[in-house]
């Protein structure tokens, strides 16, 4: 690993690159700051101008469950709640592409090709877990919603595959199997994101199109993550994919394991947050109620990462925030340990990443993921803040002696390629 800022000397070429080669984010956790004009903390339209990025692939996720121990998920209501809620969320952010004049909905492979007088983002919709696919008329639904990519495996959904390090599950049930096939002659993108071992080989069997792992690493490389064997990252560059390098610090190197979550007894482990979880579930029945006192982030509170989408959840974050501690209190529950703050991984971690990768399945079967979005202040890489500074990794490559052909693969053209193949053509 390179420990010097060496990639500085390189950053007018990146800049100067990335002006031009209409950069493809793999995955990005969509909330309504990825199309705010440039108040958005880690990414916003601005920052994604500055990084040329032409096409993003946006992901609607619905973490509707409550946690009550290591491997214990428990969804708010049944998958038929799950269902009309994940709809819910999935219009709204369908609506907000089509309402922003800068961002255009890529439904079919031609949606890929804007003229050049065009400068809107391209957004591809993409969809996370499976319980809510409750029949095949479901996938149709999530199709003609705008639905262009999903990874169904989550840990805490297992209707028909099962993610890493969740609810016990089947690999992939009869049903799952023709899920796949609907997704296939759809022109719908399947992604590994989250699969357990298992699940992730029978999706790769199963499929007869091209996968991609959108936001991943290898536990070869970092064994404590939830990233999958080089063995299975090869099935997917072989079948034709694409592995999207992950940008959080857990997912970039095992040192941040030892030295930030270790001392915590593991990361994400809220020992007593799962007692307060239980509580909740035993205490009320309806969906939204469970929902409405639902633990939210600690203060001081920002009303825009107060759970939103549904006024029958909404409430004073301070009643929510002092109930949850009284029930604490209430037991003599003293607080978990909390994690080391800080930044452990750099720049150099996520070109280590890319370097492994590329010498795993090769440069045409690496891309960006980074999961911005899903990423927290100190889980950041140093010489990384936001999606503005995506030319910073470019430069950091450029050190590294990679040509500026390689780079525009990585950093547009294999995923746009894996898309082309996949999306319908009209």
């Amino acid at each position: 690993m390179m420990t010097t800022d060496a990639w500085t000397a390189y950053l007018d070429q990146a800049t100067d690159l990335h002006r031009h080669l209409e950069a493809f984010l793999g995955y990005v956790d969509y909330d309504d700051e990825v199309l705010a004009p440039d108040s958005g903390t880690y990414i916003d339209l601005a920052k994604l101008r500055a990084a040329g990025v032409h096409t993003l692939v946006a992901s609607v996720g619905f973490g509707c469950y409550f946690q009550t121990g290591p491997r214990a998920y428990h969804l708010a209501g049944p998958d038929t709640w799950v269902l009309e809620h994940q709809t819910r969320r999935l219009e709204h952010v369908v609506n907000a592409v089509r309402r922003c004049p800068a961002a255009r909905l890529v439904e079919r492979r031609g949606d890929l090709d804007a003229p050049p007088t065009d400068d809107r983002v391209g957004v591809i919709v993409h969809l996370t877990g499976n319980a809510h696919t409750v029949d095949l008329d479901t996938v149709d639904r999530w199709f003609g919603h705008g639905v262009r990519a999903t990874h169904p495996a989550m840990q805490y959904h297992n209707r028909w595959c099962t993610g890493m390090e969740g609810l016990p599950g089947p690999a992939m049930t009869d049903f799952g199997r023709d899920v796949v096939a609907r997704l296939n002659t759809l022109g719908v993108v399947l992604d590994t994101a989250h699969a357990s071992e298992a699940s992730a080989h029978a999706m790769i069997e199963t499929s007869s199109k091209p996968l991609i792992d959108s936001h991943t690493t290898t536990r070869d490389l970092v064994p404590p993550s939830r990233g999958l064997r080089d063995t299975t990252l090869q099935l997917i560059a072989e079948r034709g994919g694409v592995i999207g390098v992950h940008f959080a610090d857990h997912m970039l190197t095992s040192d941040v394991w030892s030295q930030k979550y270790a001392p915590a007894a593991g990361y994400g482990r809220p020992l007593r947050r799962w007692r307060y979880n239980q509580h909740l579930l035993d205490t009320y029945q309806e969906p939204d109620e469970r929902m409405r006192w639902r633990p939210g982030p600690p203060p001081p509170w920002d009303r825009k990462v107060v759970l939103t989408g549904n006024s029958a959840w909404e409430m004073d974050p301070e009643e929510r925030w002092e109930a949850e501690q009284a029930f604490y209190r209430a037991h003599d529950l003293p607080p978990d340990p909390d994690p080391p703050h800080g930044r452990i991984a750099t720049i150099a971690h996520v070109a280590d990443l890319v370097d492994y990768l590329v010498n795993l399945v090769g440069q045409e079967h690496v891309g960006l993921g980074g999961d911005i979005g899903g990423i927290s202040a100190d889980q950041w890489p140093v010489g990384m803040d936001h999606a503005g500074h995506l030319p910073h990794l470019t430069a950091e490559l450029l050190s590294r002696g990679y040509s500026e052909d390689s780079l525009r693969r990585i950093l547009s053209d294999n995923w746009r390629r894996v898309y082309w193949e996949c999306l319908p053509a009209q």
